[in-house]
């Protein structure tokens, strides 16, 4: 008779046979390592320290290949064992409820709720035992006041979860997003929506899950977009504090329009200077770049070096002190910034009637289509309408750097680095040739795409890009993944309900 933890036998029993397949990678015997023989690490009072060292020379010995389908497999194993534990939290926050008293679990025990007495059975952070709980809840079926057992809230996702398909912080956007626009969305608009987001979450990481589901939510929810607008808006913060080593601290909090404003500004300033490159010497061939983005198909990354050894935070932090001192000797308004453009997305019906969501360039939480017209009289706001004819944008092999119109136009489909789960913002990256224009291809939006630095390298080894429909894919290497099975980038899709 199958048991509720066969799945996670199942998965245990791969993980271990992957890792232990994965130790043939120097041509060793299965299990056997280079130096067999020698002296196990000291151990310690429960024996940690040889498994650690023992795990240790496994993986020095394991090939590139096996240790990615160890890493593969190990996840597979912690999803199963997250079900049982969020199922276990679940019921656990049951027999916790309110209506027992003192006589729940949690309090008998000697704590406040279920979360903390999770962190001192798992000894994890109260935060993460709360996440596990309030999953546990979202995917439980609740019992009542007379106890009887009601439908869990999100079955979909429980299943998912329950069966490992889905992992946790996938799950929690997912029941966060759809929780909130619940009350002002019709039932079979929110089942639609966790039954597309659950078999999304089933192939791509968390953050990018995050960012669909939020989409849904205002796709669900347009009426509360404003208030939620209001709210974090009322929510604005800028605090100061000293750190033991002479730095100060500030942090900010941002709703999505100031958020908008800063980054955009910092991010201009930042691609400025990651953009900036020397060359050691000519390549062979010759050729140079202009000053609108830097295109690289020629050139060997042997030749090429970035000026600014600084990280991308200290040049934010840098960027945003400019300004500062700017702002202090300026007695007018500043100039535009260079590269600094805000794009709003939304639809043409949005900005006719003010109503709905629009979409700010690098930030993820929507502003109002009102507040979004009205932000369109400023100079260099640029309402991007959808759903209407297009700019004609291809320049043909006569142009070799891709125009500023352009470039705009890859943002809007490619949302800064095209690769899925990169996100950088446009201002961080480079309009690439998919079809090199050395070789002869051409300068127009069918043979562009837009990739930060490091994925630009990556591209160039060994993968191949094809645009399709207006979305592009990513198709890897045999030495990456044999079956070469195309990944698909760009924006994410849109919520269609019907």
């Amino acid at each position: 008779m199958s048991k509720t933890t066969d799945p996670l036998i199942d998965s245990a029993s791969a993980f271990a046979s992957v890792w232990a397949g994965a130790l043939t990678g120097f041509g060793d015997q299965v299990g056997e390592h280079p130096d067999a023989g020698a002296p196990d690490a000291t151990m310690g009072a429960f024996g940690e320290a040889v498994v650690v060292a023992s795990a240790q020379l496994d993986v020095e010995t394991m090939s590139d290949a096996g240790l990615l389908r160890a890493i593969q497999s190990g996840y597979d194993l912690k999803r199963q064992v997250d079900a049982l534990l969020i199922r276990a939290a679940g019921e656990l926050s049951v027999r916790s409820r309110p209506s027992l008293g003192q006589g729940g679990l949690a309090k008998s025990s000697g704590h406040t709720s279920p979360a903390a007495l999770i962190t001192d059975l798992g000894r994890v952070t109260l935060a993460e035992a709360g996440k596990t709980v309030r999953l546990g809840e979202s995917t439980t079926a609740p019992v009542s006041l007379l106890g009887e057992r009601l439908p869990a809230p999100f079955p979909l996702v429980a299943d998912a979860v329950n069966t490992g398909a889905v992992q946790v912080d996938a799950a929690q956007a997912i029941i966060t997003n759809l929780t909130q626009a619940a009350p002002r969305a019709l039932p079979e608009h929110l089942v639609a929506a966790e039954s597309e987001l659950v078999e999304f979450a089933a192939a791509h990481p968390a953050d990018t899950v995050r960012k669909l589901a939020i989409s849904w939510r205002d796709a669900l929810d347009t009426d509360g977009v404003a208030p939620r607008e209001e709210a974090l808006i009322a929510l604005r913060s800028l605090r100061w504090s000293k750190q033991g080593n002479g730095l100060e601290r500030c942090t900010i909090d941002l709703d999505p329009l100031g958020a908008g404003y800063v980054r955009t500004m910092i991010d201009a300033m930042v691609g400025d200077a990651l953009r900036t490159v020397r060359f050691e010497a000519e390549p062979a061939g010759g050729h140079s770049h202009g000053n609108e983005g830097v295109d690289r198909d020629a050139c060997s990354a042997d030749h090429v070096e970035l000026a600014d050894l600084r990280t991308i935070p200290r040049i934010a932090a840098d960027a945003l002190i400019d300004v500062a001192r700017h702002m202090m000797g300026c007695t007018t308004a500043p100039g535009t910034l260079p590269h600094t453009t805000l794009v709003i997305r939304m639809t043409l019906e949005q900005l006719e009637s003010g109503l709905g969501a629009a979409q700010l360039d690098g930030v993820e939480e929507p502003i109002t289509a009102g507040a979004a017209r009205i932000l369109a009289a400023d100079a260099e706001l640029i309402p991007a309408v959808l759903g209407g004819k297009s700019e004609v944008l291809d320049l043909g092999v006569g142009r070799r750097l891709f125009s500023k119109a352009q470039r705009i136009a890859f943002a809007e489909r490619d949302a800064g680095c095209a690769v899925t789960g990169c996100g950088r913002p446009p201002s961080y990256t480079e309009a690439h040739h998919i079809h090199w224009w050395s070789h002869g291809g051409k300068t127009n939006l069918n043979n562009g795409i837009l990739l930060c630095t490091g994925h630009h390298h990556v591209i160039h080894n060994g993968w191949t890009v094809q645009v399709i429909d207006n979305v592009p894919w990513f198709i890897p290497p045999v030495r990456i993944d044999p079956t070469r099975t195309p990944r698909r980038g760009g924006k994410l899709p849109a919520p269609a309900l019907t």
